[in-house]
C-alpha cells in the first residue's frame, strides 16, 4: 500500500455545507458517488457519458459539491444492467474504486482505528453518500467473526441485487486498501440468483465460500482480519473529520422543517414496513445517535415520536373508514390485537372506537 501524501490527509475542497439550489426533497446521494459510478459501469465494459445521458443525470455531475436525488442511480443501474447481462457487472465497476473518489467518506474510514470501526464509521456517516434507507451495518466483530450487510433497497429487486453487489465490493476493496493488506471473506451471500457460471464472482470477491438468493447481501470476515490496524490511521485527524462530518449531516438535516420533515419519514416508512431510528437518521442524513441528541432536544423520544405519528395516523385512517386490519398493516402493528391495545392505550375517542369494532 503506499503511503498517504499529507495532501490525502485532508478532505477535498468543496465538500461543505449543502448550499440552497442543491437541496431536494427525499432521499439524496452526493455527486460523487453518481460519479463513481458512472465510472465504473464505463470501466466495466460500457459507455458511461452515454449511459449518464440516457439516465437524465448528465446535468447533475457538473458541480463538485451537489446532491442529487438517489433515484438518479436507480436510472443509471438500469441502463447499466439493460446493456449488459453480466452478473459480475457490480463488482467488475466496484474495482475502478480509487481512493479518495467518495470524498470525506473515504478519508473518515481511512483514519478509523481498526477495520472494525471502518464499518462502525461507515455506518455512522452513510448519509453523507446516501440519505436512502439502505440497511448497513456490522453485526458480531468483537473477538469473533463479524458479518457486514450492505442491502440497497431501492424498490427495484433487479437493481437493488446488483447495487449491493457493487456497494459491497466498493467497501470491501476499500478496506483492503486501508488496511494495506489482502483482506479475503469467509463467506460472501448475494440476493441474486446464481448465475450459470460464477467462478469469476468468487474470485473477485476472494471468498472462500459464495451463495446466492439470500434475503440480503452480506460478508463475513475473519476476527483477525477485523481486528488489524490501520497502518496509516491519524487517530486526531480521525476525530477533526468526524467533527467534520457531524457538523455536514447536520447542516443537510436543517436543509428542510425538521419537524414536519421527521414525522413523514416515518409516515413514509411506517408504510413500507422497514421502519427503524437508523433508516430514519439516514433519510434525514443524519447519524443515529444525531437524530436521538435531536429528539431529545425536542423533549421526545424515539418510542414516543413513533407513538405519536401512529396515533395521528390512526385517527386518518379509521376517520376514512379503513378496516382494523389495513390499519394494523398500514402502521406496523403485528396484527389487529396489537392495534386495537394501542387504541385503548390512547384513549380513541368512542366514535373511532366504535368505527373500529365494526369491522
Amino acid at each position: 500500500m503506499r503511503e498517504l501524501e499529507p495532501k490525502d490527509c485532508l478532505p477535498p475542497e468543496g465538500l461543505t455545507r449543502p448550499r440552497g439550489p442543491d437541496r431536494q426533497r427525499g432521499p439524496t446521494a452526493h455527486v460523487s458517488a453518481l460519479r463513481l459510478l458512472a465510472a465504473g459501469l464505463e470501466g466495466a465494459g460500457g459507455d458511461g457519458v452515454a449511459l449518464v445521458r440516457r439516465a437524465g443525470s448528465a446535468g447533475q455531475v457538473t458541480t463538485d459539491d451537489a446532491r442529487v436525488p438517489t433515484d438518479h442511480l436507480s436510472r443509471l443501474w438500469r441502463q447499466g444492467l439493460g446493456a449488459t447481462d453480466d452478473p459480475c457487472l457490480g463488482v467488475k465497476a466496484a474495482g475502478h474504486w480509487r481512493f479518495g473518489r467518495l470524498r470525506l467518506m473515504d478519508y473518515l474510514v481511512a483514519n478509523a482505528p481498526t477495520l472494525a470501526e471502518v464499518f462502525t464509521v461507515m455506518e455512522e456517516y452513510s448519509a453523507l453518500v446516501n440519505t436512502a434507507p439502505n440497511e448497513i451495518r456490522l453485526t458480531g466483530g468483537t473477538g469473533g467473526t463479524g458479518t457486514v450487510t450492505y442491502q440497497i433497497r431501492s424498490g427495484d429487486p433487479d437493481v437493488d441485487a446488483m447495487a449491493s453487489q457493487y456497494a459491497l465490493a466498493t467497501v470491501l476493496f476499500r478496506a483492503r486498501y486501508v488496511a494495506g493488506r489482502e483482506v479475503r471473506p469467509l463467506h460472501v451471500a448475494l440476493t441474486s440468483d446464481a448465475p450459470a457460471h460464477h467462478r469469476e464472482l468468487a474470485v473477485r470477491f476472494g471468498a472462500q465460500r459464495l451463495d446466492f438468493g439470500a434475503a440480503a447481501t452480506t460478508m463475513t470476515l475473519a476476527s483477525t482480519d477485523l481486528s488489524v490496524p490501520l497502518p496509516d490511521a491519524d487517530a486526531r485527524l480521525g476525530e477533526v473529520l468526524r467533527q467534520h462530518a457531524a457538523d455536514i449531516l447536520a447542516a443537510q438535516a436543517r436543509s428542510s422543517p425538521w419537524a414536519d420533515r421527521l414525522r413523514q419519514v416515518v409516515t413514509d416508512q411506517l408504510a413500507g414496513g422497514g421502519l427503524s431510528l437508523r433508516t430514519v437518521a439516514r433519510a434525514l442524513a443524519l447519524s443515529p445517535r444525531s437524530l436521538q441528541r435531536r429528539l431529545a432536544e425536542e423533549g421526545t423520544t424515539w418510542r414516543d415520536l413513533v407513538d405519536s405519528v401512529r396515533h395521528d395516523r390512526a385517527t386518518v385512517l379509521l376517520a376514512r373508514g379503513m378496516s382494523r386490519k389495513e390499519v394494523a398493516a398500514r402502521l406496523g402493528f403485528a396484527d389487529t390485537r396489537a392495534l386495537r391495545g394501542a387504541l385503548r392505550r390512547w384513549r380513541t375517542d368512542p366514535a373511532a372506537m366504535t368505527s373500529v369494532d365494526r369491522y
